[in-house]
């Protein structure tokens, strides 16, 4: 039997379930997880799990981590156990997700019929066995046939026909080889398992096809007290582009010039002459708790922070909510020569440039040019929220620490400090698995437009595809190819189109279409992603293309509209509909441009 025929007999069990009449399953465990380990059978995955409410992140992890350690584990893999407000991080293998994450859900005790103590192949091959074709045990039988399979797998055993429930639960029970003694003393901890996703990265003549300039003369609106945070791979604070200006307009010489502390005569320290308010890398965060919670046994990470504050060590170990007074200072970047790191990947950079560049002809880097390099708000101020590698891809729990964190500084303060939101970035999303428009980082970024937070994302680039002819590899288009966060219905979905002439290009190539997989409208605007000159890090420029490049463009124009008119902040449903309803139709399908072309000038007189 080749693999793809084993593909597809397994994909039919995981989607399929024990009964023929169902199309998915109703374990707690995504289609896609199972798969995984189909994949890379001896391999552990990375996973997302959700508590069940009432019971916080904090909790099940601990919860977790005491199952792993009082178990009879053999593993020597990193779990990397994390958490944040509401998502639990592990590296689990096979057996670990098992016998120690899957009894502590309560599909283990409603739908398998198992004593919270009770083995998996001990339920499998003991006194209930005989009862597995029963209604009540068909749960119980559908997964010992799916766990079985993979076992085998795992084994490097292959079939020419399927293999016999017999066959199966011998290479299960060789899988877990006396790893199910672990009880369980509260099994209603656990909602869902899921993947955590790979984050990968999804001006001049464009702020002139979305009418930034003629809106920039009539208006004169100024976003100087306004702040957006770039959740991407970086932004360069060193960089000119950023630079704050005296009112004669000429630039700090030095983003972090050393200078008196106003409340401390005498006292030297770096200033921040950069419009980058703050740098936080959400990278590090992983890391920094799974050096505390990490399972005894564990392969020691080399990459895993060591933490010295006991007051965070005993938050963390006794599963209290994450407290980002202690976690912030150890995320955040200093700004300050000699200890700052300016990012590698150059994506966020570009990104930012889009939003807020100001960087003049004649100035650093653009010795000898004709022009300058403005973004939408010259003048805005940027928070920068690394969760995106020096190889320019993260995972989505580094994505749901970051926009959990936004919604804890706006909490916290007496005021809105960040205003909106920009997410450059793409997780492909499988109809499969979760219903769409509701997995993790679209909950999460959902729960931030409903703080108040404009958030704009992009639809994604899979616009463009190759397909399997009879007569062999083809290009073709693509529709139902948004990408996450871009399904969640509250956000900006920004789909590409060319810089300068858009009415003629219509929508890019390679720019996402809708609608989403349940049939709702999506993408929200399209605005310039083709060949989009913006900042590089280390005082450099260049072109870049993608929906990435779009949505700093809508970001830009929602902090204008926000700059005009004070009395929207806070209201980001009405910055979307204000968007949408003023923006130029270009003629295409609403699946394809959405509104249409993203108008700053129509927008802000439509208020």
């Amino acid at each position: 039997m080749s693999d793809s025929d084993d593909l597809t007999d397994v994909e039919q069990l995981i989607l399929g379930g024990p009964d023929a009449r169902r199309f998915t399953q109703d374990s707690p465990v995504a289609p896609d997880v199972w798969l995984a380990y189909w994949n890379e059978p001896d391999q552990p995955q990375d996973l997302l799990l959700t508590p069940l409410i009432p019971t916080t992140s904090g909790e099940l992890a601990i919860a977790l981590r005491d199952r792993l350690d009082n178990g009879p584990r053999k593993e020597t893999h990193t779990v990397g156990l994390a958490h944040t407000a509401s998502y639990v991080a592990a590296r689990l293998s096979l057996d670990e997700l098992l016998w120690a994450a899957l009894p502590l859900s309560a599909w283990w005790l409603r739908d398998l019929y198992l004593n919270p103590a009770e083995g998996l192949t001990a339920a499998l091959t003991g006194e209930h066995a005989t009862d597995l074709a029963t209604q009540s045990r068909r749960e119980l039988a559908w997964l010992g046939q799916l766990a079985g399979l993979l076992a085998m797998r795992h084994f490097g055993q292959t079939w020419r026909r399927p293999p016999s429930a017999k066959r199966r639960l011998t290479a299960l029970g060789k899988l877990l080889d006396g790893r199910e003694v672990a009880p369980v003393d509260s099994p209603h901890l656990l909602a869902s398992v899921s993947r955590n996703r790979p984050a990968t990265a999804a001006v001049n003549a464009s702020r002139l096809a979305i009418k930034v300039d003629a809106a920039e003369r009539v208006f004169q609106s100024s976003t100087a007290d306004l702040a957006w945070a770039v959740i991407d791979s970086g932004v360069d604070a060193t960089h000119p582009a950023f630079r704050k200006r005296n009112r004669e307009g000429v630039p700090a010489a030095d983003p972090f010039l050393q200078q008196e502390n106003p409340d401390d005569p005498g006292k030297v320290e770096a200033g921040n002459n950069t419009r980058v308010v703050a740098t936080y890398d959400f990278l590090r965060l992983r890391d920094l708790q799974s050096g505390v919670l990490e399972p005894e046994g564990s392969k020691p990470d080399a990459g895993a922070a060591k933490v010295g504050d006991k007051q965070m060590a005993r938050a963390l170990t006794e599963g209290r909510l994450v407290d980002w007074d202690l976690l912030t200072p150890r995320l955040q970047v200093v700004h300050e020569d000699g200890k700052y790191i300016p990012p590698v990947f150059p994506h966020g950079t570009h990104v930012a440039g889009i939003l807020g560049a100001d960087w003049r002809s004649g100035e650093e880097g653009l010795q000898g040019t004709q022009y300058d390099l403005k973004g939408m708000c010259p003048d805005i101020a940027l928070y920068d929220l690394r969760v995106l590698g020096d190889d320019g891809t993260g995972s989505e729990f580094a994505v749901l620490a970051a926009l959990q964190f936004v919604r804890d500084v706006n909490a916290r303060s007496e005021r809105m400090l960040i205003h909106g939101v920009n997410l450059s970035l793409s997780l492909e999303h499988d109809f499969r698995n979760r219903a769409c428009g509701w997995t993790a980082v679209c909950r999460e970024a959902r729960a931030l437009v409903a703080s108040g937070v404009v958030v704009v994302t992009v639809a994604g680039n899979q616009g463009m595809s190759t397909f399997q002819t009879e007569a062999g590899p083809r290009p073709g288009f693509r529709t139902v190819a948004i990408t996450d966060p871009g399904n969640a219905e509250d956000v900006i979905t920004v789909g590409a189109t060319h810089r300068s002439r858009p009415h003629e290009y219509g929508v890019s190539y390679f720019s996402s279409r809708g609608p989403t997989g349940d049939g709702r409208l999506k993408p929200d605007l399209v605005a310039p992603g083709e060949k989009i000159e913006a900042p590089l890090p280390g005082a450099r420029r260049g072109r870049q293309d993608g929906t990435s490049m779009a949505a700093p463009h809508v970001s830009g124009a929602a902090a204008l509209l926000l700059a005009r008119h004070r009395e929207l902040i806070g209201r980001p449903q009405e910055i979307k509909r204000v968007l949408c309803e003023s923006a130029t139709d270009l003629g295409r399908e609403r699946a394809f441009q959405g509104a249409g072309l993203v108008d700053t000038l129509r927008a802000l007189q439509m208020v």
